[in-house]
């Protein structure tokens, strides 16, 4: 129940803070200066549900997990009070759970996370779960998220890293920094992916999607570590499927309508546990989303 509250809390403060006030008041996305310069390894050691995704099915030995949102309405328990939307929450899980088990044979379930994020980043240092990371390295494990906000939309893929920092504050403490970066791959997979095979040429498309969001990742935490200058970005309240009722933060667009939205936990609402600090998520295309409020100017850094 405490968990529902604290959702509630982060999306009331979120659409103060964005979609329903003034942009301006969203604070800057900075990734810590300390760590630039900063080398990549890539971990063995798969992100426990915990820490990426709490209230995803986990797909075994594959750092992949389902979720799915379309079985309860947020809305709805928010009008049916406190009780109504712990049902609700109950409900959506139990569905969850459901669906993810019934694609315990599918073909999308044998795509590995870690195979394929190695496979775009052959040059990265792989760190066996056992071995203690470089000095000034960040830790970065791949995982992959399928995300149901719709049947009718059928199955979103998005390909993500959690990266931690092996460098912790001067406050012993203190927790390590740690920055989520994703990638959203363009198109989505039918429901009945679950159940059905795709076949070998639909399964080689969606893994080269799956390197190329990790490629993009890639480019984008390296972005990250070159440190100096931060780029000046445009902010804005981005809405798509994966993202619920969105998220204020800054922005850069391409000409061709590539999308990297920079988001701070601090936006977030005071009652939010977020789970990094910072995060990146990447729209390869236009379609991907809309603009609640904004593009604007920063009006100071």
């Amino acid at each position: 129940m405490k968990k529902i509250l604290k959702t509630i809390a982060v999306i009331l403060g979120a659409c103060i803070v964005g979609a329903c006030g003034n942009l301006q008041s969203v604070k800057l996305a900075q990734f810590p200066a300390q760590l630039s310069g900063s080398t990549i390894e890539l971990s063995t050691k798969r992100p426990s549900r915990a820490d990426v995704a709490p209230r995803a099915y986990e797909v075994p030995g594959r750092s992949m997990f389902f979720q799915q949102t379309s079985g309860g309405s947020l809305a709805v328990g928010l009008l049916l009070g406190p009780l109504g939307v712990l049902a609700n929450a109950i409900n959506t899980d139990r569905i969850t759970d459901l669906m993810g088990k019934s694609g315990s044979h599918s073909s999308v379930y044998a795509v590995d996370a870690l195979t394929e994020a190695r496979a775009a980043w052959p040059m990265v240092k792989l760190t066996s779960d056992d071995a203690p990371a470089a000095p000034g390295a960040v830790i970065v494990q791949p995982f992959i998220l399928l995300y149901v906000a719709d049947e009718k939309a059928g199955i979103s893929t998005v390909v993500s890293a959690r990266v931690e920092s092996s460098r912790l504050s001067s406050d012993e403490h203190s927790k390590s920094w740690i920055g989520l970066y994703s990638y959203v791959v363009d198109g989505t997979l039918p429901l009945d992916a679950l159940k059905n095979p795709l076949s070998s040429e639909q399964l080689d498309r969606y893994r080269a999607s799956v390197r190329e969001g990790y490629a993009e990742i890639r480019s984008e935490l390296e972005s990250d570590l070159k440190g100096g200058t931060p780029p000046k970005r445009q902010i804005a309240w981005v809405k798509s499927p994966v993202l619920g009722v969105g998220l204020p933060g800054d922005i850069d667009v391409a000409q061709s309508g590539r999308l990297s939205l920079h988001v701070s936990a601090q936006n977030m609402g005071p009652m939010a546990t977020p789970l990094a600090s910072y995060s990146v998520f990447v729209f390869p295309s236009a379609d991907q989303y809309t603009f609640d409020n904004g593009p604007v100017d920063r009006k100071t850094q």
